[in-house]
């Protein structure tokens, strides 16, 4: 028969895991299962007592029931080893010899059957879920998310836009913006909200960021292999961030935003809902500050301290960034050189043309080759699309400049030839003066 706790021993288990020991310690160094140590721990985490519930008499478990009962018990289960408490009850039930004896239920025999280790079911240990992509120091990524559809009391929706930091574990930015719904129909994400919510957070914690990490939204992502890369993707390029994705149906890849999102619903837009938008969005920056700086973060780098405090390096500039830079920042060469690396196959229409980055961006390569599949390749020199025939051992069929592609249409900003126009207005960030006097103490 298995050990038999003491409610003094129960105790010291409680005791033990308070001071951070986990269960399988506490297992091994008392003999016990693990599955005894968690249920004493959580009961009295709970308020519950140390006394059983199933007093053992001496002559141990099922003394009461017939002894012609247990030892069928034990031949079902060494006869059938896979066979559940359940179904070893029913088989007992059609057996002449015990005809007329009273059977145990299903979680006496369960727990008959677990006093003997060889009968336990076995823990397969678990393996720790590796992400493809962990960033190890502050800055290095941000991930960024959004939650659609939040109602307000008016009957209008939001979007919430919330990006955050997985080694820093503090939210950076959050954003509130109108759902936008065409023809009935909700769009997810502007791509023009996304590049504001960024541009603010670079601008609050005056830094770029190595790389953005995003889920697969369809105005940030391509759907295919061999599709355009998106503005979105080509406008981080321009400024040096890499854009990655999560893998698909695997939202745990972003598993640090999401958890944002709720914390921060919770925290500032449950109870508020209704206050105007400018003011709901007050309420929101007041509660990314008070997240960052005051108040003490259970994340597990952060040892119940605010973020900022146990990550200082939030407050240090990785890739220093202002505003009316980003023009300066943005480097064209970059973007040329991450579309030399494709390969388009695209098949020509009817009328001889095709279609590349965009619905309105036509290339011309022939009628003669309508309905033929085409290479295309991206000539960083002169900034040109060429075509080539596949079939023709990559005969050049032309060369066609490249559309869309200028610095104002992939980060939407005006240049002007005297020098940069202001790219938005001045705006305070207490966060970041706030982090210098930390840093200062």
């Amino acid at each position: 028969m298995s050990q038999q706790t003491t409610p003094a021993q129960r105790r010291g288990f409680y005791e033990r895991h308070r001071q951070e020991e986990t269960y399988p310690e506490i297992a091994q160094r008392a003999g016990v299962s693990k599955e005894c140590v968690r249920y004493w721990c959580r009961r009295q985490r709970d308020g519950g007592s140390t006394q059983t519930m199933y007093p053992h008499e001496p002559r141990g478990w099922l003394s009461e029931f017939d002894a012609r009962v247990r030892y069928g018990i034990l031949r079902l289960r060494l006869e059938h080893p896979h066979w559940g408490p359940g179904r070893i009850r029913a088989n007992l039930k059609k057996r002449p010899s015990l005809q007329g004896l009273r059977l145990p239920s299903d979680a006496s025999i369960g727990r008959y059957l677990h006093q003997w280790p060889c009968f336990r079911r076995q823990t397969r240990p678990k393996l720790p879920l590796v992400r493809p992509h962990q960033p190890t120091v502050v800055h290095q990524c941000w991930q960024i998310d959004f939650k659609v559809g939040i109602a307000l009391q008016d009957g209008s929706q939001v979007d919430l836009h919330t990006v955050r930091d997985p080694v820093g574990e503090a939210c950076l930015e959050a954003k509130l913006y109108p759902t936008q719904i065409v023809n009935t129909r909700t769009v997810r994400v502007a791509l023009e909200h996304v590049r504001t919510t960024l541009r603010v957070c670079f601008a609050r914690w005056h830094t770029l960021p190595d790389e953005v990490q995003t889920d697969g939204e369809s105005t940030l992502v391509t759907s295919r292999r061999d599709d355009f890369p998106t503005v979105f993707t080509l406008w981080l390029t321009g400024l040096g961030i890499a854009h990655r994705v999560i893998r698909p149906g695997t939202p745990t890849d972003n598993a640090e935003v999401e958890r944002g999102h709720r914390t921060l619903n919770d925290y500032a837009i449950i109870g508020n809902e209704d206050k105007p938008l400018p003011q709901l969005q007050t309420i929101l920056d007041q509660a990314v500050d008070e997240l960052a700086f005051e108040l003490p973060s259970r994340a597990h780098g952060c040892q119940g301290k605010p973020p900022v405090e146990a990550h200082p390096e939030l407050v240090q500039p990785r890739r220093p960034f202002q505003p009316e830079h980003e023009l300066a920042l943005f480097d064209l060469h970059r973007v040329d050189a991450f579309l030399a690396t494709f390969t388009w196959r695209r098949k020509v229409g009817k009328t001889g043309q095709i279609c590349l980055g965009g619905h309105h961006h036509y290339y011309t390569v022939g009628r003669a080759y309508a309905q033929r599949d085409v290479l295309i390749r991206f000539d960083p020199l002169d900034r040109h699309f060429v075509f080539y025939d596949p079939a023709a051992s990559g005969q050049e069929l032309g060369r066609r400049p490249a559309r869309g592609l200028a610095v104002e249409d992939l980060t939407d900003l005006v240049t002007s030839p005297d020098g940069l126009l202001p790219q938005q207005l001045p705006l305070p960030f207490p966060l970041l003066e706030r982090g210098k006097l930390l840093m200062s103490k």
